[in-house]
């Protein structure tokens, strides 16, 4: 039976049942949430211990913010690598793999704290997450049709999330009651657990590509066929939600390197209630990407189109999101204040969860992992500049009145990220234009 491209992610009128284990496939879905939860946590961690840690190795603000954006030297280009090797290889192994190198790397800073040694540690630590949420978005790609995939993946978000919002108190309390290099020592340990039960419950699922795969997803997409990358790259939706994914994390860098910083050292508040404010910023983006999700797949179910329901939640959402960071500055330290930050930071936070479904729809199975890798390699650059950058400005204007400087460059720069996707994405378009070309491919092949 041919293949018919829909308006939106290709589907095919009456796709059978999946033959799948659906047990199997909750299963994988709750250790990917496990992972991006370790995975944040990991990132974390240095966030919550860089006043003890600046204090303790004597350092400034652009040094310290020289190690937090070392985590991602080799960030991209170990997504970019793994996305390809995601093509072709094992999902189960690519995760296990990953995992074993960067718990090792956290266990180098417990035993040895020292500032070059936590400068490669870090390097290595990023070698090994660089591909994490590529691979984990397809690995959920293969147990979920298109319709499905809006709740696992804004489920593994809300697992980074959660890591944040957990490690914030668990860590604190480790560092306050023993000391800050321990708390290294602690997420390496969850990498390993991690790592004994995926063991037995990993597995790839049945949408690996082919033409069963397509017929039985219910979508061209996840059959057999391919494009040029230039063509899937240089779409516009494509150039849309990595504008949209490169502003949104850049606020999570702040969260992730210097929000605790800036509430101790800028605002006064205790290590307890900077921790507690982080937790709740966490907390925040987890309500919105579980509410965003459940609107998203309601609109689309009563057929609003993905550009409104996906496109303009995640442009919308990260938009605002640099609104309130930039308000957020000219407020005095208290409840609403926190409430700006929470929301600035929480809100735009949403589009890891529509930008991977967003590409989903019409990146080919067997690219697919390529080019998720190559989407989380770009968007993450933004950690190598946003902590560097960010510390060149504390530093410079010196104090309060640096981070307040800050804080609204990284606002404006969300804001336009934002914006840039309302202009341009539509995953019908770019569904309808590259399913003629995998249509066209087939129909070559058969000839």
């Amino acid at each position: 039976m041919p293949l018919e491209v829909g308006a939106q992610a290709a589907p095919i009128a009456a796709a059978p049942a999946v033959p799948r284990s659906t047990g199997r496939a909750w299963a994988v879905t709750a250790m990917l949430v496990a992972l991006a939860l370790v995975n944040w946590a990991d990132k974390a961690v240095l966030g919550l211990v860089a006043v003890p840690l600046m204090e303790d190795l004597n350092i400034n603000a652009s040094q310290y913010g020289l190690l937090a954006s070392s985590i991602y030297f080799l960030f991209s280009l170990s997504a970019v690598v793994a996305g390809f090797l995601a093509n072709k290889r094992s999902m189960k192994w690519l995760l296990f793999i990953m995992v074993a190198i960067w718990s090792i790397s956290q266990f180098s800073i417990w035993l040895a704290p020292g500032f070059l040694v936590i400068l490669l540690s870090r390097i290595i630590l990023g070698l090994g997450e660089g591909p994490s949420a590529g691979l984990s978005f397809h690995t959920a790609t293969q147990w979920f049709r298109d319709h499905e995939r809006t709740m696992p993946i804004a489920l593994q978000n809300v697992g980074a999330f959660g890591g944040i919002a957990v490690a914030a108190p668990v860590l604190t309390w480790i560092i306050s009651n023993h000391d800050w290099h321990w708390a290294f020592f602690a997420v390496g340990v969850a990498g390993l657990v991690w790592m004994a039960i995926w063991y037995f419950v990993g597995k790839d699922g049945p949408y690996t590509g082919g033409a069963k795969s397509a017929e039985l997803s219910g979508s061209i997409f996840d059959g057999g066929g391919r494009v040029p990358y230039r063509t899937l790259l240089l779409s516009r939706t494509y150039i849309g939600t990595v504008c949209v994914g490169f502003a949104a994390y850049w606020a999570l860098a702040i969260v992730s390197a210097w929000l605790p910083a800036f509430l101790r050292q800028a605002q006064g508040y205790s290590a307890q209630g900077a921790s507690t404010i982080v937790m709740a910023v966490s907390l925040t983006a987890i309500f919105f990407l579980l509410s965003q999700a459940f609107v998203t797949r309601k609109l689309m179910e009563n057929g609003v189109s993905s550009k409104v329901a996906r496109g303009y939640m995640a442009a919308g959402s990260v938009t605002l999101a640099g609104v309130f960071v930039i308000i957020s500055t000219q407020m005095a330290p208290g409840a609403v204040q926190i409430v700006a930050l929470c929301i600035g930071f929480g809100l735009g936070l949403v589009t890891f969860t529509t930008g991977a479904t967003l590409l989903s729809e019409f990146l080919p199975v067997l690219q697919r992992g390529a080019a998720l890798g190559i989407y989380v390699a770009i968007i993450t650059s933004a950690g190598v500049v946003c902590p560097t950058v960010f510390g060149w400005i504390v530093d410079a204007a010196g104090g309060g009145q640096g981070y307040t400087q800050a804080f609204i460059v990284s606002g404006i720069l969300v804001l336009l990220g934002g914006l840039a996707g309302f202009l341009l994405i539509d995953p019908g378009r770019e569904a309808k234009q590259l399913g003629k070309l995998l249509t066209a491919d087939s129909a070559s092949k058969i000839a």
